[in-house]
């Protein structure tokens, strides 16, 4: 069995005030009717609510989203009256399950509303909803919630809303996504743009190259075979240059490296913009600054006559005598006599041992000004390599190569101004910059020779950390000076390069010689580009597959899904001339959905013309089709529950039975548990007494007291609802309280006949008895024939005769009755009620 809700509570929300109100579901089948504006819609949107955090009339109905401003909660609820919506359900294997959905924040005019979601008091997720079977499609219409504002929702929606809807419902929106998905990938699959396909391209647009370059265009060859497509292709151009071809590729190259040299000398000597790249700057290690630091640390230890004296003291060390002395000898070095104890040679020995741990700091600390000696060194030299060659020549030498502003612009033409202006913007901040690191350079150059020149006397770490630091900088900004002249000049040499090949027959050249000079990289770039090619292919073709299958899919579904909407219009509306034909997409489109109508002019609907609904159906077909369409998806998803609200319209009575009977009688068969909520009482009534032997479970609601919000009475059946209702009346103090009190009890009382004739009738073989059968019976009229039934006690006619007698008091212009009065009769009816119609 499928999951069952079996209750439904709800608070605070919309219609529904401060006190909880519960509606029991013991059965398959409910059905609940309310005047307009008592709190139908609102229950079927805190179910909504319950299952999806949201209602859609929000999404359908709402021009600005604004207007449903604090929607949610109700206008008359306490600031600190809490709201939620809970169910107790059933589980498939009989386990019975609370989930409750808590307001968090209402809905604002620019924001969504939150909620938290327990499942047995635990935070829950609307995945956890699954292990019910509750699934829930993508919005608007998530839940199996049917209101009028839904019930059109197809009709009205946006062409792609529509197609959106009806993927998702038949299950082929992973289909959708999956298309996407590969589209997606085929629009970021661009063709790669490799610098050595750049230069291929533009090789191939040599003459005397595109001969011999034609089979790498599009194709893929081994390298041994690239090798000797370049080695032809340099021979041809070697040839057409009027010089002996070599064997090799090599001695090729090397001859057109020369050619083009030379005749791009003869135009412009344009490899004057030519430069190594400034290295970066290489900061001293910390271990440089921390073997100074231990020099001078080690040379406090020692003073300066002991240094001096420390190779003397190693020399008497090394005597005899003085290596083993045991008592006082003379002194080796001044003769005294007994001078050197052995007190006197542990403090000499003590001395050198400061003294060599001094030499082993000296050797360091030289080793460390020596490496910075070397970096200042280095960049002074890197600084000549990184500058352009027409900065590292004189003026008169720039002349005589022709490398001279004047001529730029000459070669240039009109091209030239937006090109040399930026470039030569560019180069006097660049010759200040390295003359100030040139400056930097020799300043911390000259420190640090002084320093090791004078290392005993005059070392300063705290000097050469700032004479490196100036030079850093200076360093920095020399790179970004050279960094900026590098980014000006680089379109200027590309033109430059352009119009010098062109004069010298030479363009081209310059690409295929690169090429050459890389065959690995030439044949990985072309081995990607074939790659991106068959990657790309494929791609179009499962896009082209996909289509294919998805058209093939849509179809099947599409016909699967209208055979369930023709069912459910025929249980509607049998056997009409005009009648729901098809739903599916339009031909030769994407997003349009068509519904189509049959028109018949026979009976068997033989030669009926198609044409579309909206055209063909009246206001009351395309409700029907609504509801058929709405019912067909609760068939196909296999939903557990639906909740109707309202799903007749009010002037369609010659639905409403069909309706009634066939398709409550198949949701029932589906084992879809139901709740329809109605405004019309006839219907009510009719529910109840058609699915009586169902077990059907009624309620109503009232509203009161507006702040209070809507009741929710479950009756079961009108009997226990009068019976609650003269309650509350028979004690009233007002003499129209008791009168109403007597009259409802007097109603109550002709119901109770009413279901015991009933009940006594089906026990005597006759099944289709219902209650219609004693429509227009009085309760004298009935009495006759109940007093026999009420076999349970010799003194139950009596007491009934009696109750029958009090309520009749309250009739017409009767004394009222007494409160005593009609406190008994309730007490009366209610026993009976009890004793002979248990529940």
């Amino acid at each position: 069995m499928p999951s069952r809700i079996r209750s439904f509570t709800v608070k605070g929300f919309r219609a529904y005030g401060s006190s909880p109100q519960t509606l029991n579901l013991p059965s398959g089948l409910a059905v609940v009717w309310g005047p307009n504006s008592k709190g139908k819609s609102s229950l079927a949107e805190a179910l909504e609510f319950l299952f999806t955090g949201q209602i859609v009339r929000r999404e359908l109905l709402a021009s600005s989203v604004d207007q449903f401003a604090d929607a949610l909660r109700n206008a008359h609820l306490p600031p600190d009256g809490d709201v939620f919506v809970s169910a107790r359900i059933e589980a498939a294997d009989g386990t019975e399950h609370d989930l409750t959905r808590a307001l968090l924040s209402d809905y604002t005019k620019q924001h969504a509303c939150t909620s938290r979601l327990e499942l047995d008091g635990v935070p829950a997720t609307d995945d956890d909803l699954g292990r019910f079977g509750f699934t829930f499609r993508e919005p608007p219409l998530r839940a199996p919630v049917l209101t009028q504002d839904t019930l059109s929702y197809i009709f009205s929606a946006r062409p792609t809303d529509r197609a959106t809807y009806f993927k998702t419902l038949l299950e082929v929106a992973d289909l959708d996504v999956l298309r996407n998905d590969i589209a997606g990938l085929a629009r970021e699959l661009t063709p790669p743009e490799d610098a050595f396909l750049g230069r291929l391209r533009a090789c191939s647009a040599v003459p005397a190259l595109a001969p011999v370059l034609g089979p790498l265009d599009t194709g893929v060859v081994d390298t041994p075979m690239l090798a000797a497509l370049l080695a032809q292709g340099a021979g041809a151009l070697v040839d057409e240059a009027g010089e002996p071809v070599p064997d090799t590729l090599p001695a090729r190259t090397s001859i057109l490296e020369r050619i083009l040299a030379d005749r791009r000398t003869r135009t412009f000597p344009v490899d004057w913009f030519d430069r190594e790249d400034f290295p970066g700057w290489a900061e001293p290690q910390p271990a440089t600054w921390a073997a100074l630091d231990t020099y001078l640390g080690e040379r406090g230890k020692v003073d300066e006559e002991t240094r001096k004296l420390t190779e003397l003291f190693a020399k008497a060390l090394e005597l005899p005598a003085v290596a083993d002395i045991s008592e006082p000898v003379d002194c080796p070095l001044c003769e005294s006599e007994l001078a050197l104890t052995q007190g006197r040679v542990d403090a000499i020995r003590a001395q050198l041992r400061d003294t060599e741990q001094f030499k082993v700091a000296e050797r360091a600390a030289r080793g460390a000004l020596g490496r910075l000696s070397a970096l200042v060194n280095a960049v002074s030299a890197s600084v000549q390599a990184a500058v352009p060659r027409y900065l590292r020549t004189s003026r008169a030498e720039r002349r005589g190569a022709g490398f001279t502003v004047f001529r730029i612009r000459e070669v240039l033409e009109e091209r030239a101004p937006p090109l040399v202006g930026p470039w030569l913007a560019t180069v006097q901040p660049l010759l200040r910059a390295r003359a100030d690191l040139d400056e930097a350079v020799g300043t911390a150059s000259a420190l640090v020779a002084r320093q090791i020149a004078s290392m005993d006397a005059d070392l300063d770490p705290s000097v050469l950390h700032e004479a490196l630091a100036a030079l850093a900088a200076r360093h920095s900004r020399l790179a970004e000076a050279m960094e900026a002249n590098r980014r000006a000049a680089q379109p200027l040499v590309a033109a430059l390069t352009d119009v010098i090949d062109v004069r010298a027959d030479t363009v081209g050249w310059q690409d295929f010689l690169a090429l050459c000079e890389d065959l690995p990289g030439l044949h990985r770039a072309l081995v990607e580009r074939a790659a991106h090619a068959t990657v790309a292919g494929e791609l179009d073709a499962a896009l082209r597959q996909i289509d294919r299958a998805k058209e093939r899919v849509l179809d099947d579904k599409f016909s699967e899904y209208s055979g369930l909407v023709e069912e459910w219009w025929e249980r509607l509306r049998p056997d009409e001339p005009t009648f729901f034909a098809s739903v599916g997409p339009r031909s030769r489109t994407r997003r349009t959905i068509d519904f189509r109508a049959g028109l018949a002019a026979d009976g068997d609907r033989s030669g009926s013309i198609v044409r579309d609904v909206i055209a063909v159906f009246s206001q009351s077909q395309l409700h029907c089709l609504g509801l058929s369409l709405f019912l067909a998806r609760v068939q196909h998803e296999g939903l557990g529950f639906v909740v109707l609200d309202d799903p007749i319209l009010a002037s369609d009575d010659d639905y409403r039975v069909h309706f009634n009977t066939a398709v409550l009688q198949a949701l029932h068969d589906l084992g879809v548990q139901a709740l329809v909520l109605t405004q019309d009482h006839a219907s009510w009534k009719e529910l109840e007494n058609r699915y009586r032997a169902r077990q059907i479970s009624i309620a109503q609601l009232f509203v009161e007291d507006p702040r209070e919000g809507t009741v929710i009475e479950n009756t079961s059946d009108t009997l226990v609802a009068k019976i609650t209702r003269a309650k509350s009346l028979a004690n009233g103090g007002h003499p129209d309280s008791r009168k109403e009190c007597g009259l409802l009890l007097r109603e109550a009382g002709e119901r109770f006949c009413k279901e015991l004739l009933v009940a006594d009738d089906v026990s005597n073989g006759n099944p289709t008895a219902s209650l219609t059968d004693y429509d227009g019976k009085t309760l004298e009229q009935l009495l006759p024939r109940v007093s026999a039934l009420l076999d349970r006690d010799p003194s139950h006619p009596g007491r009934f005769q009696v109750f029958k007698t009090a309520v009749n008091r309250a009739c017409h212009d009767n004394t009222p009755p007494s409160t005593s009065d009609m406190r008994h009769a309730w007490g009366e009816m209610n026993y009976f009620q009890r004793a002979y119609l248990p529940r």
